[in-house]
């Protein structure tokens, strides 16, 4: 996630929950929080205000991060939404966007911009942050984090962020550049190497994903249909219905399909417990070209209220 110069609570009414430490004298980024002594804040400090600011905990201090903008956001949510659909035809696990907290060893606390995060440890790693909170983060890090770069971050906060996720147990670290198309992917075992990708590389993650590719440029592509962002997900999706005798033909096929996908896209994108119960009787009165531009409007919209306003009438 980008962490820059957010705008921040006026002075004269905001202050920390330390005593006699002013919210504007919070470090603007990982990096002075490293160079400064360790800080007073502790988890449960961040834990007050994490979910009413946009914060991460590093050496003791509160940091704020600025919002991504449009670009990094749709990059982040076609990362999203290919890795998550491949993790889940692999049986892996899933993808999570960018409020997906993780609290490292020594109780910082970090989000990465995609998180793909296997079942096995979820269910051992997700609980709740402190005792007596209902608060959940996953102790540790995911098995695949994947940072968005923006013009504001600093490459020495990216070192700093990479090592922290390798040292709480991730194993793939993907560095995406949306302005260059390219992506540089930095493994555990040599964690200061990368290999960089182009546009017209194909990328894998054999450790996570054995035999799977995609394109590069796929993850920045604005014209891939929801088949093409699921791959062979839609395939067995397809397959699997054939298999229940449905024989409806190609249009009623794809129609499925689409809406399958949407259901997948918006339950990552906003989170499932929070979409409508007949969110699924509304998709089936759309077409092929209405369902399709539901796609794409889930990738701009910043809530699950405007991207439901969308919907044609």
């Amino acid at each position: 996630m980008v962490i820059s110069n957010a705008v921040k609570p006026d002075k004269d009414q905001a202050l920390s929950p330390v005593t006699d430490v002013k919210v504007e004298d919070w470090p603007s980024n990982l990096e002075e929080a490293s160079q400064r002594s360790l800080g007073p804040y502790t988890l449960q400090n961040s834990l007050d205000l994490i979910e009413e600011e946009p914060i991460e905990l590093y050496n003791g201090w509160l940091v704020w991060k600025a919002m991504t903008d449009a670009e990094e956001r749709r990059v982040a949510t076609i990362m999203l939404e290919i890795l998550s659909s491949t993790a889940r035809t692999y049986h892996f696990g899933q993808g999570y966007m960018d409020n997906f907290e993780c609290e490292m060893a020594n109780e910082e606390l970090l989000k990465p911009d995609v998180s793909i995060l296997s079942n096995q440890r979820f269910e051992l790693q997700v609980s709740p942050a402190l005792p007596g909170r209902d608060h959940l983060v996953l102790k540790g890090s995911p098995e695949l984090v994947i940072e968005v770069r923006s013009p504001s971050n600093l490459r020495s906060e990216e070192e700093i962020k990479r090592q922290k996720y390798f040292e709480n147990g991730t194993l793939v670290v993907w560095d995406v550049e949306p302005k260059k198309r390219k992506i540089w992917v930095y493994e555990v075992e040599d964690q200061r190497t990368a290999v960089e990708y182009s546009p017209k590389d194909k990328i894998s993650c054999e450790r996570l994903f054995p035999g799977w590719q995609r394109l590069v440029t796929d993850f920045f592509s604005k014209d891939l249909t929801a088949e093409d962002i699921v791959g062979q997900a839609a395939k067995e999706w397809r397959a699997e219905s054939e298999a229940r005798g449905k024989t409806r033909g190609r249009i009623e096929g794809q129609l499925e399909t689409l809406r399958m996908m949407l259901l997948l896209q918006a339950g990552l994108r906003f989170g499932t417990e929070k979409l409508p119960t007949d969110l699924g009787a509304r998709l089936e009165r759309y077409a092929v070209a209405q369902l399709i531009a539901l796609v794409g409007t889930i990738a701009t919209s910043l809530t699950l209220e405007e991207w439901l306003n969308s919907f044609p009438t």
